[in-house]
């Protein structure tokens, strides 16, 4: 059973989008997470540059094997940056790729209290607005990626946001101390897209390495990810090429990836 059916653009950000779909399809991935696009995030100025229009966008992805799965966005949910406007803007762009989600991330690590999950709140509301006014079918996923990694605060999101579809960053709540099948319980039926990647701990902090030459449990995942009843199959090797220039390319890692199985 293949493990990994996805890869986020962070791993190869110098290339285009016709050029990360082509790699996609050499390793035989049926889907394909965007990020960051010729050497840049801001997604819909590169896009435009590249396909000038949503519609070409759309049109050249009709015809592709792979499909795009999520679109990331530096936006948070709470506590941090949030411009409505903008949203808008990637949405358009989403939405003509085929995504089903556009990520925003969490809030900060630090917790999670009534004012972070109000603010949310507003901003979901934000979000919901705006999808029926354009009438997008492109909707948001949040990441556990700072204060959801910790799973009292997640269970807390959770609670108060039952119908939410969480983009589950594996690693992150490892990292930060949580068991996995306690994460997955959690999360449950809102689990719609899941990030992979593996490291090992040096002097105190974690240092991203080639898939299977970490710590990570990739077998119990890989065990929680066989039953049958999980509602999510995109499995996305998020190499973090862009932010840790130092890594060795993404070809190496999806060669590394393949042996998670």
């Amino acid at each position: 059973m293949r493990v990994v059916t996805c890869f986020s653009t962070l791993g190869c950000p110098q290339l285009s989008l016709r050029e990360a779909i082509a790699l996609a399809a050499a390793h035989d991935l049926p889907m394909l997470e965007i990020r960051a696009v010729s050497g840049s995030t801001d997604l819909p100025r590169i896009l435009a540059a590249e396909f000038g229009s949503p519609a070409q966008l759309s049109d050249h992805l009709a015809r592709s094997p792979v499909a795009i799965a999520v679109v990331g966005s530096s936006h948070r949910l709470w506590g941090g940056q949030f411009d409505s406007d903008d949203l808008e803007r990637l949405a358009l762009w989403a939405d003509a790729a085929g995504a089903r989600y556009m990520r925003l991330f969490d809030g900060d690590a630090g917790g999670l209290d009534q004012n972070g999950l109000d603010e949310a709140a507003a901003r979901l509301q934000i979000w919901r607005d705006i999808r029926t006014r354009k009438g997008f079918a492109v909707d948001l996923i949040v990441e556990t990626h700072g204060a959801l990694c910790a799973d009292e605060a997640l269970a807390q999101f959770c609670a108060r946001f039952p119908d939410q579809p969480i983009l589950w960053d594996t690693h992150h709540t490892w990292a930060g101390g949580n068991g996995l099948d306690h994460t997955l319980g959690i999360i449950g039926p809102r689990l719609a897209h899941i990030h992979v990647k593996d490291s090992t701990l040096a002097n105190g902090q974690r240092r991203y390495v080639l898939p299977g030459h970490g710590d990570f449990p990739m077998d119990k995942l890989v065990a929680l990810l066989a039953d049958p009843a999980l509602p999510c199959n995109a499995v996305s090797l998020e190499w973090e090429l862009l932010w840790h220039p130092e890594l060795p390319d993404l070809q190496t890692a999806l060669g590394h990836a393949a042996s998670w199985a």
